[in-house]
């Protein structure tokens, strides 16, 4: 089951929409991104590390173990997750070596007592920084998209040889996409690099109304943006 963000667009100043808010979970350490397992149980992030299992029917939570390298630096540590097709996919940043961090993505097979997880992704060159890994995860039809911010570097966005700042897109067995830009006209860039130029996207899903992905990009001093793939 996908996660399903909804958009209000106010066309106009005589258009509301009234939003009710319920609380499912609290007491959570730092949480982060949140995806529906089923209905009533769902898989939570909390940001130092921990993978939580809550089910909202029993009122029960529990942690699953895993075996991701995760350092909380900062904005970074777990990030994102998604679950689809009876696999848990995840985005953090993941420690390289003293204090130097990618954002990555992994992937398992979902099991409610461990997670066993194999990297999918990530993003190169490691930084040593606290600041925007972007990570977020949207999978249409067999494609995933990550967002791989430019952790504070940066002109780095603008590199198609280098992946921080820039959307990615790989297939979910890992592959690349054959109309990736790399495999068009741009011969310069990496090939599973599918938008450069990005600063921090910490916002992107897929549209159950016109199957695009939306995605709104963290600006430096107010500069934010709005951005739609086709």
């Amino acid at each position: 089951m996908k996660k399903v963000f909804i958009l209000f667009i106010f066309l106009s100043t005589n258009v509301f929409a009234e939003i009710n808010l319920t609380k499912i979970k609290d007491g959570l350490n730092s949480p982060w991104s949140l995806s529906i397992v089923n209905d009533g149980k769902y898989l939570i992030t909390e940001k130092p590390g921990n993978i939580i299992l809550f089910n909202e029917v029993k009122n029960t939570s529990k942690t699953i173990k895993h075996n991701l390298d995760v350092l909380e630096d900062g904005q970074g540590g777990l990030l994102d997750i998604f679950f689809e097709k009876n696999y848990v996919y995840v985005t953090y940043s993941e420690h390289i070596t003293n204090g130097f961090t990618s954002t990555s993505l992994a992937r398992a097979k979902y099991n409610e007592n461990e997670l066993n997880f194999s990297n999918l992704f990530r993003s190169t060159p490691s930084i040593k920084s606290g600041y925007h890994f972007g990570s977020r995860i949207v999978i249409k039809e067999d494609d995933i998209y990550i967002s791989s911010g430019e952790r504070g570097g940066g002109i780095i966005a603008q590199d198609p040889t280098k992946h921080p700042g820039s959307i990615i897109r790989i297939k979910i067995n890992g592959s690349i996409p054959k109309d990736n830009p790399k495999f068009l006209d741009k011969t310069d860039w990496l090939p599973e690099i599918y938008q450069i130029g990005i600063r921090n996207v910490q916002g992107m899903c897929l549209s159950p109304y016109d199957n695009n992905v939306y995605m709104t990009n963290h600006g430096a001093r107010g500069g934010d943006w709005f951005f739609i793939f086709y």
